[in-house]
């Protein structure tokens, strides 16, 4: 029993913590208010960041891969051209390959705009419940 008698003591001595009043909770609430909104904000700049670093790269390294892949199909209608016009002239292999490639291109373009109508942004749409 000699054990209890100091915890029991030490318990007495301690002073009951004084709560703080309505007005200086409503400031306490509004000192976390601030900083949530601060922490959110710095989080949604750094994101934004980081997608603008993303694209930035991605638009570069698709800019050259654009090049090369341009440079290439000039190399190829060139060589078609020229492989062609022993066979059927130079004028009508100009042409077979000329509309042989709007064609693909014309193809190729209606499947482009057909995905592309696929791209959603829930972010963007307008939402009626956010009136509300």
């Amino acid at each position: 029993m000699k054990i209890d008698e100091p915890q029991l003591q030490a318990l007495e001595d301690v002073v009951p913590p004084i709560e703080p009043s309505a007005s200086e909770q409503v400031a306490l609430v509004m000192e976390d208010l601030r900083a949530m909104v601060k922490a959110e904000m710095r989080y949604h700049r750094s994101r934004l960041d980081y997608t603008r670093n993303i694209f930035r790269w991605s638009f570069q390294y698709g800019a050259i891969a654009a090049l090369a892949f341009g440079g290439a199909s000039i190399a190829l209608v060139l060589g078609l051209v020229l492989t062609l016009s022993p066979l059927i002239g130079p004028l009508a292999a100009t042409l077979l390959v000329t509309i042989s490639f709007i064609v693909i291109g014309i193809i190729f373009a209606l499947l482009a705009r057909k995905w592309m109508r696929k791209v959603y942004f829930p972010e963007m749409q307008k939402n009626a419940d956010d009136l509300t």
